[in-house]
C-alpha cells in the first residue's frame, strides 16, 4: 500500500486532486467549509522559557491566539488549552507541537530512487550512519527535496529529534493531557516557518474522526444512487422511445395496408378498364374475322367452334379438303402461320373430314379492315328454269283432268 501511495504521489493526480477539492470548496458556506476543508486550521504550540505560545495557522496565514504559563499546573494548562480549543468552531481542528529548530538535526541525503518505496526503512538502516544515532534513539521525518532522472537518485531531507528531548517536553505540557497531531520543526517567533515534516510517530498522534471518510462514503453512495437513477431513468426514455417508434410503426403498417389496398383497388380498376378497351379493340376484329372467314371458306365447309384465346385463334370444323384450308386461311389478313394441330379425321355421317386449325392473330389497324358483306345468292341455270316450269304445267294439267 505504501508503495502504491508513493507512485501515486510521483503523477499530477495529488496536485489536481487538491487544486479541485479546494475549488469545491471555496464554494461552500464559510460554516461549511471549515468543516470540510478540516487540515487547513491549526493550532501551534510552541514552547518558550516565559510560556507557551498558542498561534493560530489557517490557510498558511500565522497569528497570535494566546499563550498557556509554563509555572501552572497541568490541570490548569489543560483547561486554558480547553478554553482556547472552545473558541474555535471547527471539528477538524489539527494540534501540533513546535520544536525550535536549535533541537533537531537536519541531513540533506542522496539516495537511490528505488529507496524511495521504503524510504522510511532505508532511512532506519542509515541512521547510524548520518547522524550520531541509532534509529530507536531518535524520532525522525523526511521530505524530498529534488529528484534527479538523469542518475536515477533523489534528495531526501531528513530531520531527526531525540526521544530524550521530545518525549519529555510532551510530558511536560498539560502532563501530557493534550493530543497532538504532529510535531512540527518551527523557527521561534510569530512569523516563523514550518518545515512541513511530523516527528510525532504514528500510534501517539490524535485519533480523530476523519471527515473525509464518511464524506468520501457518503459521496461515494450518492454517486451510486445517481447512477443507478440515471440508468433506469436512461431504460424508461427508451422504453418510452420504443413505445412511441412502435406506435410509428403500427401506424405506418395501417398506412401500407391501407395503401397496398387502395393500390389493390386501383390494379383492379385499371385491369377492368384494359378488359373493357380490348373487348371494344377486339370486337371489330373479331366481326371482320368471322366476315373474313365466311368470304374465304368454300360453301363445303362449315365451322364448328372458332375461339380466341391466350394469343391464339382455333378454328374446328368439317371441310370436302381439310388439308387446303391452310392456303386459303393464309391469305388472310388476321391469320398468321395457320397450321394443322393433330390430324385430319374423316367423318362417315358427313362424309367430310374433321380438322383443327390453329393460327396466331394479326394486329390490324381498324380503318384498314376491310368488310364483304353479305354473299350474293347464286341464280338457278335457264335450262334449269324452263324444265322446273315445264314440270309446274304438267303438275297443274293432271290436277285439272282428275275426276
Amino acid at each position: 500500500m505504501a508503495r502504491l501511495r508513493t507512485r501515486l504521489a510521483k503523477t499530477p493526480l495529488p496536485r489536481f486532486f487538491s487544486w479541485w477539492g479546494s475549488e469545491l470548496v471555496a464554494c461552500l458556506p464559510p460554516r461549511w467549509r471549515r468543516i470540510f476543508s478540516g487540515n487547513s486550521e491549526t493550532l501551534l504550540l510552541q514552547p518558550t522559557d516565559e510560556a507557551i505560545l498558542v498561534l493560530r495557522e489557517h490557510e498558511k496565514a500565522v497569528s497570535g491566539f494566546g499563550q498557556i504559563a509554563v509555572g501552572a499546573s497541568a490541570e490548569e494548562q489543560a483547561a486554558e488549552f480547553r478554553s482556547m480549543r472552545a473558541r474555535i468552531e471547527n471539528p477538524g481542528l489539527r494540534t501540533v507541537l513546535c520544536v525550535p529548530e536549535s533541537r533537531a538535526l537536519t541531513r540533506v541525503l542522496t539516495l537511490p530512487a528505488a529507496a524511495e518505496d521504503n524510504l522510511r526503512q532505508v532511512l532506519g538502516f542509515e541512521m547510524d550512519r548520518q547522524t550520531p544515532f541509532k534509529a530507536d534513539q531518535v524520532h525522525f521525518d523526511s521530505r524530498i527535496v529534488g529528484r534527479d532522472p538523469a542518475t536515477r537518485s533523489l534528495r531526501v531531507e531528513l530531520t531527526v529529534i531525540p526521544r530524550g528531548v521530545l518525549d519529555p517536553q510532551i510530558a511536560a505540557i498539560a502532563g501530557g493531557a493534550i493530543e497532538f497531531d504532529g510535531v512540527d520543526v518551527r523557527s521561534e517567533g510569530v512569523d516563523g516557518v514550518r518545515r512541513g515534516v511530523n516527528l510525532l510517530p504514528p500510534e501517539r498522534r490524535a485519533r480523530r474522526r476523519d471527515m473525509r471518510l464518511p464524506l468520501n462514503l457518503g459521496l461515494a453512495a450518492l454517486m451510486l444512487i445517481l447512477l443507478v437513477f440515471n440508468m433506469s431513468e436512461s431504460l424508461h426514455n427508451r422504453a418510452l422511445a420504443v413505445e412511441t417508434m412502435q406506435a410509428e410503426v403500427d401506424k405506418a403498417a395501417v398506412a401500407a395496408r391501407d395503401v397496398l389496398a387502395l393500390k389493390k383497388t386501383l390494379q383492379d380498376s385499371i385491369n377492368g378498364a384494359n378488359f373493357l378497351a380490348e373487348k371494344k379493340r377486339n370486337g371489330p376484329l373479331l366481326i371482320a374475322l368471322l366476315d373474313d372467314l365466311a368470304f374465304r371458306l368454300d360453301d363445303d365447309t362449315y365451322l364448328e367452334r372458332l375461339s380466341v384465346e391466350n394469343n391464339q385463334i382455333q378454328l374446328q370444323g368439317q371441310a370436302k379438303n381439310a388439308a387446303g384450308l391452310i392456303s386459303v386461311l393464309t391469305a388472310s389478313p388476321f391469320l398468321a402461320n395457320p397450321k394443322l394441330e393433330g390430324q385430319i379425321q374423316p367423318d362417315p355421317r358427313t362424309g367430310k373430314d374433321r380438322f383443327t386449325i390453329v393460327a396466331e392473330p394479326k394486329d390490324v389497324p381498324v380503318d384498314q379492315i376491310i368488310i364483304h358483306g353479305p354473299a350474293k345468292p347464286v341464280e338457278p341455270a335457264a335450262d334449269d328454269v324452263k324444265n322446273e316450269k315445264a314440270q309446274q304445267g304438267d303438275a297443274r294439267e293432271a290436277s285439272d283432268g282428275a275426276p
